[in-house]
């Protein structure tokens, strides 16, 4: 008899055990810098996949009711200058660089100005997260330079966007570990 709640406890601690491992072994994220200008507020933090890959990520949401922001793919100048595309960069730092293209949480349609003639990638009114994959050349907490572009418009108007803003971070030293935890 007394074995039997000896084994209980075994088993309970295994399962614990397990579950932990679990849980360590799933995406994590780790916050670096937030910021409202020009009408829309970024948030930017690392991330970490269930398979260990980091990710550089910035959410973007435009603080007005309606508006949207242009997508990733327009130029840097825009088309006839018109437009800004939205970026996520790293931009300076010797511990982390970029590793693959910028990706979007959300698909761009076409907004069609006839009277230009022109065809603007933007997303869905409301926000959009973009990432990109990054690697680490030194483990420990790590300083970083990001760079972030945006223009947030509706149909009939646009808001003054923000070109190469420039933030400066620290990377947590457990972001820049792959078996990191939180």
């Amino acid at each position: 008899m007394i074995r039997r709640p000896l084994a209980a406890l075994a088993l309970a601690a295994t399962v614990a055990g397990c579950a932990k491992a679990a849980a360590d072994d799933g995406p994590r994220r780790w916050a670096l810098a937030s910021f409202t200008e020009r009408d829309v507020a970024v948030q930017l933090a690392v991330e970490r996949d269930s398979t260990g890959t980091a990710w550089l990520a910035g959410t973007f949401t435009p603080t007005r009711a309606g508006f949207h922001l242009y997508g990733k793919d327009l130029p840097p100048q825009g088309l006839r200058g018109i437009g800004r595309p939205t970026l996520l960069e790293v931009a300076g730092g010797e511990s982390m660089r970029s590793s693959g293209p910028l990706l979007a949480d959300r698909a761009t349609s076409d907004l069609v100005v006839p009277e230009l003639g022109l065809r603007f990638p933007v997303y869905p009114v409301g926000p959009v997260t973009l990432r990109r994959p990054v690697t680490f050349t030194r483990p420990g907490s790590v300083p970083a330079e990001l760079s972030v572009t945006y223009m947030a418009c509706t149909e009939g108007a646009c808001l003054a966007p923000a070109i190469d803003h420039r933030v400066r971070v620290t990377i947590p030293a457990a972001a820049t570990r792959p078996s990191a935890s939180r």
